[in-house]
């Protein structure tokens, strides 16, 4: 009796032990066993130095949606590569206009009677790899490198109090990419990312780089 006990108990460790490591191949993890596959981000974006002769200091809104693919490399969940996919919109607050599209130029709001509100709108797609480390605790630590797309800049502002916006006319990068770095609790994180690449094409300001942070939120 007791032989046949252990015989059945020792088959259901070796049936669950087998299912584990089906259930956690890397190239086969169910979405029920992958954390954080949405991330909505909220924060702020400034362009680096400081000293550039672009950015206002005014407050600067940016907002990112993001869809993950995690693949777990254990049944413990601790480290994983999460492959994404997502939107951003961003917003510089200028101290002037691009105008002169193709050319491009950068005129100073100093030179522009009535400007008012100036900013640059900014929508692009996403593609970030991370590598996840999620401790027992349930402290988090993401870090992604990032590819982006800008598919479509605004130029807003106003002119003796008339509302304007042209399209396409800042000389944006067409190709972008840079680090990132969560680091959260359950599912709350706080986020930074910095461009390796600059922002703009033009030699004026070809040496300003964009940096951005804030909170970011995953389930």
């Amino acid at each position: 009796m007791f032989l046949a006990y252990s015989t059945v108990e020792l088959l259901a460790q070796e049936e669950t032990e087998t299912i584990a490591k089906v259930k956690y191949n890397p190239f086969k993890t169910t979405i029920e066993d992958q954390d954080d596959i949405w991330e909505v981000k909220f924060g702020s974006t400034h362009l680096l130095p400081t000293s550039n002769s672009i950015q206002s200091k005014k407050f600067a809104f940016r907002f990112g949606i993001h869809y993950f693919y995690e693949i777990n490399f254990s049944p413990a969940k601790r480290f994983a590569l999460a492959i994404g996919l997502g939107y951003n919109f961003q917003q510089l607050k200028t101290k002037g206009i691009f105008q002169g599209s193709p050319d491009a130029t950068f005129t100073p709001a100093e030179n522009i009677n009535h400007l008012s509100n100036p900013r640059l709108n900014i929508h692009e797609l996403n593609f970030p790899l991370e590598l996840r480390l999620k401790l027992q605790s349930e402290l988090k630590f993401y870090l992604a490198y990032n590819f982006t797309i800008p598919v479509s800049n605004n130029m807003k502002y106003k002119v003796d109090g008339d509302d304007l916006n042209e399209k396409n006319t800042a000389p944006i990068n067409a190709f972008q990419h840079g680090p990132s770095l969560r680091v959260g609790y359950k599912d709350f994180f706080l986020f930074t990312r910095y461009n390796v690449s600059g922002l703009f094409l033009t030699p004026e300001f070809e040496s300003v780089d964009l940096f951005c942070f804030g909170i970011s939120l995953g389930g």
